[in-house]
């Protein structure tokens, strides 16, 4: 009754503000349920020249593309460009009208800032209700949100009331405020679900290995992971101990949701084509890459009138190819991150999950592994005391890496945290 209560009021008071939000859902459900559809692609196509228009009348950067034929006509922009050119990428419609600070300063350590409108945020806000409930999420389930929380993204005490929203920062994560979540969706009868960066799930199930859990009692509606990637030792443990099988999700906080894995959907990770048109180019080419082959993700964010963000190349690598288990789109086959943190082996090969081989040698603390040359890399250990089986790491990564791959061990008592509460699984210090 609380959930149902809850959800009626969520959506009561959208009604009361214009609906804006349930029309935004409608129109993401209907496209992206029926999306080889005369109608879904007619309105898709319709999102998509009505953010070009506005661009090229409004925005100072975009005005020399008046003759455009195709998105195609576009220059791709990126996260440089953006910084030092901000205000030539802002509409003059929204100069003087309050917008939304984003900022996404966590993996560089360098401040990019996205100014976003009401209507684009409302759009996140149906994007965010789509496909949570992809996920078996619905509004009303108690959510436990794991991550850095801070005063500019927290939520309200209505909204966190209302929907039911449990903020734990992830910084504060330990075996105490572990085993209060445990305890609390044990006793009570709320479906639980939880969305968190995999370290926190990580985090969660060494608490249950120390102290020899058993499975946990407890209805489990939802389980995505996001911000970083998500492998196999994690996605096991979840299953053993929740018997639930944990999904991922990609997005960034400058667009919002632009893929996720989704309920008897497979792996693939599920294009949010409503709201984005998405491109994956060549790594070294902008051309589009053949599917099945690892490419740069471009977005074009379809609903942010404030500042319109045109071909963005978001630094994330990619796989695309066409699913065939939800509307048979393209899709993502493999999203890798950053091309900054992605590790190649001794012969050019991108490898995709060496690192969580690590994960399968628990005394491992914490972990990063950093590629230093072509040949060269810095495996990073947090261990408390002597690691014994450190030759056997050594021989596993090189199985992977390469033979002649030279692995070098680094003890230390800590790996730092980003601002944004993650930290780097791995590193790419050379230029490939």
């Amino acid at each position: 009754m609380s959930e149902k209560i809850r959800s009626h009021s969520f959506w009561f008071i959208d009604f009361l503000k214009g609906g804006k939000v349930k029309s935004h859902y409608n129109d993401i459900k209907f496209i992206l349920e029926n999306f080889n559809t005369d109608k879904s692609i007619k309105q898709r196509n319709y999102h998509l020249s009505s953010l070009m228009d506005h661009a090229i009348k409004t925005v100072p950067f975009y005005k020399d593309y008046k003759g455009y034929n195709s998105i195609y006509d576009f220059p791709i922009v990126d996260k440089m460009l953006l910084r030092e050119s901000v205000n030539d990428f802002i509409s003059n419609k929204f100069k003087d009208k309050s917008s939304y600070e984003v900022s996404t300063s966590g993996s560089t350590g360098t401040p990019f800032v996205v100014f976003q409108d009401k209507n684009k945020k409302n759009r996140n806000t149906a994007d965010t209700l789509f496909f949570g409930e992809k996920a078996g999420y619905k509004i009303g389930h108690k959510l436990f949100y794991i991550r850095a929380w801070s005063k500019v993204i927290s939520k309200s005490r209505l909204t966190t009331l209302l929907q039911n929203i449990r903020m734990i920062n992830v910084k504060n994560l330990n075996y105490e405020s572990i085993s209060g979540i445990i305890k609390e969706i044990e006793k009570g009868s709320s479906n639980n679900a939880f969305i968190g960066y995999p370290s926190a799930f990580k985090e969660i199930c060494k608490f249950l290995d120390a102290i020899e859990a058993k499975p946990i009692k407890a209805k489990i509606s939802s389980m995505i992971a996001n911000a970083e990637p998500l492998g196999d030792p994690i996605k096991n443990s979840i299953k053993k101990y929740f018997d639930f099988n944990i999904l991922s999700r990609y997005s960034n906080m400058e667009n919002g949701i632009l893929s996720q894995q989704i309920t008897n959907g497979g792996s693939f990770f599920h294009i949010n084509w409503a709201s984005y048109y998405i491109e994956v180019l060549d790594l070294k080419e902008d051309k589009p890459a053949d599917y099945g082959n690892l490419g740069r993700v471009v977005v074009t964010d379809l609903f942010n009138y404030n500042m319109p963000l045109i071909r963005y190349d978001t630094g994330d690598l990619a796989v695309m190819d066409i699913s065939n288990t939800f509307n048979n789109a393209p899709a993502f086959t493999k999203v890798e991150g950053r091309k900054m943190d992605t590790i190649y082996s001794t012969d050019g090969r991108v490898m995709t999950t060496v690192v969580y081989e690590l994960e399968y040698f628990p005394e491992i603390k914490q972990f990063q592994l950093i590629q230093k040359d072509k040949k060269i890399y810095l495996v990073k250990i947090n261990i408390d005391g002597h690691f014994k089986q450190e030759q056997k790491m050594t021989t596993l990564l090189k199985s992977f890496l390469g033979e002649d791959a030279i692995i070098k061990v680094e003890y230390v008592d800590e790996i730092p945290e980003l601002s944004s509460g993650k930290r780097k699984l791995t590193i790419n210090t050379m230029i490939y």
